[in-house]
């Protein structure tokens, strides 16, 4: 029974903890300001939408009970080229910052902290930085060092943090030809060795020629190179700025703790930047395109059934939850189930070795049906099938 009134009594503390915090729509709160709050259901927690009146940048707090308090920061970072710029950045921002500079404060968190969660991520459009912990101090103390890394990275005044996570020359010997190196440039020669990341770069690049997702945002090995220090802190002072940036913080951390420390560390300093990053929507073609790409394979490979046959559509916006869930209900009804009729057409018609269809959100929604090790001849009776 003292079991019971003891979890009982915990419960009712850090339910009213924060209950007892009041923040009014209009309020200004250590530099935020609440333009939206409500009870969201699906995340059984009230919701605060606030915006730094000094630097603009937006935060929103999932005040949930959850003693794993989580927070995350991102920017929308445009790739502008193949060059990998936002892929090598998250690399480099974590290899010291002004106020922890050692070689790999990340290393060191994930050995040396009570995280539960931390990593960092590159999207086609986006960058972000998470990390979460069920111990206050602790969860601060990532916060400290997250927001140092991305605002304050060592990589302004050491060029040799660019020239190890993303390119560089090696030389071994006298005798050897000049090599190219790098984090970030083998990790993505490895990638692009695979049939479909080079078969996924080139779909992009003619599904989406006026927008930021025609370029390899990880980096397209041959173009990383391209970067020079000069250009990789341009590119920081341009995307890593707040008023670029989304903070999400989830928890039950004390919400008004959680602003005042990142407003006094580090948002007060900051005023508002003029530069925004849109991304246009794609507009349709007059008609469908066709092309024909290559892939590399070992010498002596026989090809004959090793060509990749795709037909891609952009569908619609991402952010139309319906249509989203209805492509990918259609996927697998459609083409990855055992039964479904477009893959046992395949079979029947003899057409590649396995079919498979998927959707991917950006700010439109990309469909593909692809057919693996099929014969280049396949082509037509591939788009007969689908269409």
């Amino acid at each position: 029974m003292k079991k019971i009134l003891f979890l009982l009594m915990v419960t009712f503390i850090a339910t009213s903890s924060l209950k007892s915090q009041t923040f009014e729509i209009g309020g200004i709160y250590h530099g935020f300001k609440l333009i939206e709050k409500k009870f969201v259901k699906e995340v059984n927690s009230d919701c605060y939408v606030f915006i730094h009146t000094g630097c603009g940048a937006k935060l929103l707090k999932i005040a949930s009970n959850d003693e794993n308090k989580t927070f995350a920061i991102g920017f929308k970072t445009d790739p502008e080229s193949d060059a990998g710029y936002p892929h090598i950045m998250e690399h480099s921002v974590l290899n010291g910052s002004k106020k922890f500079p050692v070689k790999s404060p990340f290393d060191v968190l994930v050995k040396g902290s009570l995280n539960t969660f931390i990593n960092a991520f590159t999207g086609a459009d986006r960058t972000v930085y998470p990390v979460a912990s069920m111990n206050t101090k602790d969860y601060f103390n990532l916060m400290d060092v997250y927001l140092d890394a991305v605002f304050h990275p060592l990589l302004y005044n050491d060029d040799r943090i660019l020239k190890q996570e993303g390119w560089n020359y090696n030389l071994p010997s006298k005798d050897d030809p000049i090599k190219i190196n790098g984090i970030v440039y083998n990790e993505m020669k490895g990638a692009f060795s695979s049939p479909e990341r080079e078969l996924y770069f080139q779909i992009q690049k003619i599904l989406f020629p006026e927008t930021i997702y025609r370029f390899s945002s990880g980096g397209y090995p041959p173009s990383i190179p391209e970067i020079t220090q000069e250009k990789f802190i341009n590119y920081h002072k341009k995307y890593y700025h707040p008023s670029n940036s989304h903070i999400v913080i989830y928890g039950n951390a004390n919400l008004e703790d959680e602003l005042k420390f990142i407003n006094d560390n580090y948002l007060v300093n900051y005023t508002a930047s003029d530069f925004k990053v849109d991304i246009p929507i794609q507009k349709p073609f007059s008609q469908m395109k066709e092309a024909e790409g290559f892939y590399s394979v070992a010498e002596g490979t026989d090809t004959e059934e090793q060509s990749y046959l795709s037909l891609n559509f952009i569908t619609g916006l991402s952010k139309d939850s319906k249509l989203s869930l209805a492509l990918d209900i259609i996927a697998d009804v459609m083409v990855n189930q055992e039964t479904a009729p477009i893959r046992k057409a395949f079979e029947e018609s003899n057409i590649g070795k396995d079919v498979y269809a998927a959707s991917t959100g950006y700010n439109q929604i990309m469909f593909n049906i692809v057919v693996q090790n099929a014969k280049k001849s396949d082509k037509d009776a591939f788009k007969k099938i689908v269409l």
